[in-house]
């Protein structure tokens, strides 16, 4: 895994944590929650893997 990669990432998730922190703080627990639920829903959603189209074009 290259550094850079590893930077990367470690500044996304400092970043997200902050703005989550922001977020509470400004709109509060009922705005922030279902938002938050539906952003892991989508990616839960977005990395499900995809079978395979055996099928003939």
């Amino acid at each position: 895994m290259p550094v850079t990669y590893l930077v990367t990432l470690l500044v996304a998730v400092l970043a997200s944590a902050g703005l989550t922190v922001w977020a509470f703080l400004s709109w509060g627990a009922s705005t922030v929650i279902p938002l938050l639920l539906a952003l892991a829903l989508a990616a839960r959603w977005a990395m499900t893997p995809v079978a395979p189209d055996d099928g003939h074009a």
